[in-house]
């Protein structure tokens, strides 16, 4: 697929799940960094965040609409999970049997760049963001924001969480960046005199470290 809609879950006014992280804050971060690397990929994206929706029925109305204006291959809604035991986890939802292998790339692959809990592709019949898209959908959650272990994992983790679900989505590997070689450090030393007697080479080596010069004298 080259070409997609990507969408945080909820809105500035209608918020979502709050904890060690804020769903609205973090999609939007995800959402925004996910596209950076589809780009790179030569992908066309299209992202929307709704800061207009007072209600939950408007909030998904508004990001449906959005979805359905725009030419695409897939509809992707990017969302955080909360309410569950301690181990909370990684899962992709779909509505259509046609997305369950993608949901369960994308669950997998989230799963390994966090090393949290893989919850799989679960099938949802129930949401207006997969009921209302006219295009092949998955609605990503990251994971819990109620689960301490997540957070830390996702905080510390989140390039390689975004490269996950972009490589995943395109089909396509992101290059990797070459690392800038590091100069090694020369040190070049200045020879000020040669002297056949000691004394001569002693007196010069005094004045020149009144001067603040660091000085030693070799003999030979």
């Amino acid at each position: 697929m080259n070409e997609f809609v990507i969408s945080s879950g909820h809105a500035k006014v209608v918020r979502g799940a709050s904890g060690y992280l804020d769903e609205v804050n973090e999609a939007r971060n995800v959402v925004s960094k996910v596209a950076e690397y589809l780009k790179e990929q030569n992908c066309k994206v299209h992202t929307f965040n709704d800061d207009t929706s007072k209600t939950q029925r408007d909030n998904i109305n508004t990001i449906v609409k959005y979805h359905n204006s725009k030419s695409r291959d897939l509809d992707v809604s990017v969302h955080f999970n909360a309410g569950t035991t301690e181990s909370g986890g990684t899962e992709v939802l779909y509505y259509g049997d046609g997305n369950k292998a993608l949901a369960a790339k994308v669950s997998k692959a989230i799963s390994e760049a966090l090393g949290i809990k893989d919850r799989g592709a679960k099938k949802r019949t129930d949401l207006g963001f997969l009921k209302g898209t006219a295009k092949p959908a998955i609605l990503i959650e990251v994971c819990f924001v109620d689960t301490k272990t997540n957070a830390d994992a996702y905080k510390k983790n989140f390039d390689d969480c975004c490269k996950a679900i972009a490589e995943k989505l395109s089909g396509k590997k992101l290059k990797e960046q070459a690392k800038p070689v590091e100069k090694k450090s020369v040190l070049h030393k200045v020879q000020v005199g040669a002297f056949s007697d000691e004394k001569n080479a002693t007196k010069l080596a005094a004045e020149l470290k009144k001067k603040g010069y660091s000085v030693s004298v070799v003999n030979g």
